[in-house]
């Protein structure tokens, strides 16, 4: 069983009080968007004691992304957290554009024909009352997994990992190793001295 790796389990030790550390955190966090292996990532922002995200992502956030080609938008706040989706516009738009993700995708509002920003705001509005299903496979998640998981697929649930697996798992686990590779790359350079804006901007390859 594959188990996400996180942007807290990877970087080396050191205060999370401090910006710098969140910068890589984030950093880490969004690399497999970043790196391009999967087309958009959800975090959830809540302070702790420990680790202020919210306030340093209302603080530093915006400034930190910008010049990015990676983008944000809020899908949904309260007064304890922000979730947010961070995804790649050319990215993102080719995954939902596949025929069977269309079609999946029209029985919850959204239309084909729209924007992505159009259809990023069909999101935001679905999200104000839960997190929706199809938030799965924007995320990048096979749909045969999100079919699954809905109740709604043909195959019997086959093993768990970063998510449930239905069916045949080999192209559900590779694509989570690519996830996992990823953040490892990322979290790799930042340990070594690299500035996470490098890593942000210039988009490097984990072949380099």
């Amino acid at each position: 069983m594959m188990v996400m790796q996180t942007g807290e389990s990877l970087l080396n030790l050191e205060s999370q009080s401090m910006p710098c550390y969140f910068f890589k955190w984030l950093t880490v966090e969004l690399a497999p968007t970043i790196l391009g292996e999967k087309p958009a990532t959800l975090l959830t922002f809540a302070d702790s004691r420990r680790f202020p995200r919210q306030t340093f992502w209302r603080k530093y956030g915006a400034v930190f992304l910008r010049g990015a080609t990676i983008k944000w938008m809020v899908v949904r706040e309260t007064k304890s957290c922000l979730t947010i989706l961070f995804y790649h516009p050319h990215s993102l738009a080719s995954w939902i554009r596949q025929t069977d993700h269309c079609r999946f995708l029209a029985e919850f509002g959204y239309k084909p024909e729209c924007s992505l920003c159009e259809t990023m705001e069909c999101l935001r509005s679905r999200y104000q009352s839960g997190c929706p299903h199809e938030i799965g496979l924007l995320l990048g998640i096979p749909l045969k997994d999100v079919l699954g998981f809905m109740g709604r697929g043909e195959e019997c649930l086959s093993c768990r990992g970063m998510w449930c697996i239905y069916g045949d798992p080999g192209p559900s686990i590779q694509v989570m190793a690519k996830i996992d590779a990823s953040k490892m790359y990322a979290a790799g350079l930042l340990n070594n001295g690299t500035n996470p804006r490098r890593i942000l901007l210039e988009q490097e390859s984990k072949t380099a």
